[in-house]
């Protein structure tokens, strides 16, 4: 069997190990499908049209899914998903609106009505579909759309990014990737994309979990406090304090600071303080590598008093009916950041039985394929 590495010189070889029962019928399956014999053959059998229509749809959008991607980024940065906000406007006012010349207008609407961006209301008139319409209902998705670009720009050359991916423009992006916090701008852009985020996420959260009043919250890696601040609103008997980056806590505003405990440090390298019960940790794990998550783990476990809490939430590799989000989205796009990967449930609950944590548990979520939660207790009983 032929195979060609990375640097394209071919070679002849067998596997190293050998192949088991189901790898034998997953190569004679392989086989069989690339034969130009076989396909014709299917596209012509009654049994076998619905499969071969379907297998060949779905990749034909997997070669057309950047093309979607960039109807979305159009749409957003010409304005027509604000021109027809709460109004129904013909051709021609969509035109005027975002500039375009009227051909050019249509093809954007008829390419935006194709993936559920608009919808035709008659022949020469056209809203929001569902899918244009939610967007108007969660910011952190307009926050992603404007930086996207960079991601587009490293995923141009996927070879090139997989092979280095120092120069990554997303990894440019984020500089305190690589230590460097002193940013200003950086850290507004990180702060308004977790609070432009935070709000949908943190109320499938909190649907999902139950606090105590005796409960003291420290969402650690929590920028501008949302996450803590809808705690508190949710479970008004507790107490909730943010920990974060002094520039970030810095960016907080005044009105926020009443409710909710501001403690700013690093939370690979400062104390974590061990005044609190329970401890969040909303989309930071996954920001991270496997070392700096071993280290971020055993520092909350030594935080925690016996008994403690420890509260895991962000998307996951593997999710059910999400896997292309986990894998492929998130992979990708932690890849270009420079940290990071996506993590299935099975790797956290493996990291945090290392840490010392036990009775791991999975609490449901509404939307899986955003965010699932996982808890885990400090045992009362510690053995040494």
């Amino acid at each position: 069997m032929a195979i060609r590495s990375a640097t394209n010189q071919e070679y002849t070889g067998q596997t190293s190990k050998p192949t088991s029962r189901f790898g034998r019928f997953l190569l004679w399956r392989n086989r069989l499908l690339r034969s130009s014999t076989f396909q014709k053959w299917a596209a012509r059998l009654p049994i076998s049209q619905s499969i071969a229509r379907t297998r060949a749809t779905d990749l034909h959008h997997i070669l057309a899914g950047f093309v979607y991607s960039q109807t979305l980024s159009a749409s957003y940065k010409l304005g027509l998903l604000e021109c027809l906000k709460d109004r129904i406007a013909t051709l021609d006012e969509i035109a005027s609106y975002c500039e375009l010349e009227r051909d050019a207008a249509a093809t954007l609407i008829k390419a935006a009505t194709a993936i559920d961006l608009l919808q035709a209301v008659n022949s020469d008139s056209w809203t929001l579909g569902e899918l244009g319409a939610s967007i108007h209902g969660n910011p952190g998705v307009q926050s992603m759309l404007r930086h996207h670009d960079l991601l587009y720009r490293d995923m141009a050359d996927p070879a090139s990014l997989l092979r280095s991916r120092d120069n990554a423009a997303l990894r440019g992006y984020w500089p305190y990737v690589d230590g460097n916090h002193s940013d200003p701008a950086a850290t507004a852009r990180y702060s308004e994309l977790m609070a432009d985020s935070q709000h949908l996420i943190a109320n499938h959260i909190l649907d999902a979990i139950k606090l105590k009043p005796q409960q003291r919250l420290l969402d650690i890696g929590g920028g501008t406090g949302t996450f803590a601040r809808l705690a508190a609103a949710r479970f008004p008997e507790i107490e909730t304090a943010v920990f974060d980056l002094p520039q970030v806590i810095a960016s907080i505003a005044p009105r926020y600071r009443g409710t909710t405990q501001v403690i700013s440090g690093n939370m690979f390298e400062d104390p974590i303080p061990k005044t609190f019960n329970t401890i969040s940790l909303v989309r930071i794990l996954h920001d991270h590598d496997d070392d700096p998550v071993d280290k971020l783990l055993a520092r909350c476990f030594e935080a925690l008093p016996a008994g403690g809490e420890l509260i895991i939430a962000e998307p996951m590799a593997d999710t059910r009916g999400a896997e292309s989000i986990g894998h492929t989205y998130f992979g990708f796009y932690l890849w270009a950041m420079g940290s990071g990967r996506p993590r299935t449930k099975h790797e956290l609950q493996a990291a945090l039985e290392r840490a010392g944590f036990a009775s791991i548990k999975e609490k449901r979520t509404h939307i899986p394929a955003l965010v699932r939660v996982v808890t885990a207790k400090k045992s009362d009983v510690i053995f040494y």
